[in-house]
């Protein structure tokens, strides 16, 4: 069973595409308020026409039934960091007192933070708290390279690391067929230079500041189609780092349907490396400055 949780729009936007999609899965869309419920009959009306996918609105009692949770945003745009995550505090509350087991899936804005804090309220093992991460850029990424190189986008295999809204391209680790594309760039008929690579990772750098929301729902609706279909996939996502302090950030890991498995250590080169490293201070001082702040909420 999947949850599917956050505000109507991006909620019914989600499962217009899962509708399409019609993957095996019974999808229970619970509403972040009540009057929010008839809003999703017409949808619910619609699964009809799915022969794999059935659609609910559902209750607390669901919570305890899910194999994943799908978190998108809850709160608006300007809601500050802080206040999200005291919203989480009290939404974790109520899952675990619901029986919640499963994964739990960030699809929205803040998935590191939302990442790291859900793993310290609920206690569940690191493996099943994930986000989406970079994964719908590198899938934007890959498909760009395809066309620019003139290949199919299956002989890209390219590397975003970071967060979504920072992301850092892995140029070390991004690979055309069996070659890395900086060994790539040597090949006269190529026609493509490192200062190509420069421009496309301003690019993407601008692309990250736009709208990501259909990105993360197609991404999203590709991992689960391979986890379904016992075929996992290695994809950047947000994961919680084996480091201490811990933290969440996005780096290639395997997804299935037991969650996230680390397979083995980033290596970066030494810009990329030190790229990453600031993403990484970043993300330690937001954890330390929301930590200090004792915010209080409601879900």
């Amino acid at each position: 069973m999947l949850i599917v949780q956050g505000n109507f729009d991006q909620a019914s936007r989600l499962i217009r595409q899962l509708l399409v999609a019609d993957l095996p899965l019974d999808c229970v869309v619970m509403p972040n308020v009540t009057d929010d419920t008839p809003r999703y009959q017409a949808l619910v009306v619609a699964s009809a026409l799915c022969p794999q996918l059935t659609l609910r609105v559902g209750t607390a009692a669901d919570y305890g039934q899910a194999d994943w949770l799908v978190i998108l945003d809850r709160a608006t745009a300007t809601t500050a960091p802080a206040m999200e995550v005291a919203e989480l505090r009290l939404f974790i509350k109520r899952i675990v007192e619901n029986g919640f087991k499963g994964q739990l899936v960030f699809a929205g804005d803040h998935d590191e933070l939302l990442t790291y804090f859900a793993w310290k309220f609920s206690g569940f093992n690191q493996s099943q708290i994930w986000g989406l991460g970079t994964f719908p850029l590198t899938r934007l990424l890959t498909y760009r390279l395809a066309e620019r190189l003139g290949v199919g986008a299956a002989a890209v295999q390219a590397a975003v690391v970071g967060t979504a809204a920072d992301p850092i391209v892995a140029w070390s680790r991004t690979y055309v067929g069996p070659a890395p594309i900086l060994m790539y760039l040597a090949n006269e008929d190529a026609q493509f230079s490192a200062d190509d690579l420069g421009k496309m990772g301003s690019w993407l750098q601008r692309e990250a500041q736009e709208d990501q929301r259909m990105l993360r729902s197609m991404a999203l609706i590709q991992l689960l189609r391979a986890v379904l279909a016992e075929q996992p996939l290695i994809a950047p996502v947000t994961n919680l780092q084996a480091e201490t302090p811990v933290f969440a950030a996005a780096s290639p890991v395997l997804v299935n349907a037991s969650g996230v498995k680390h397979l083995t250590n980033l290596v970066l080169s030494e810009d990329e490396q030190q790229a990453y490293t600031a993403t990484v201070t970043t993300l330690r001082e937001q954890i330390a400055a929301i930590e200090g702040q004792q915010t209080e909420g409601r879900a």
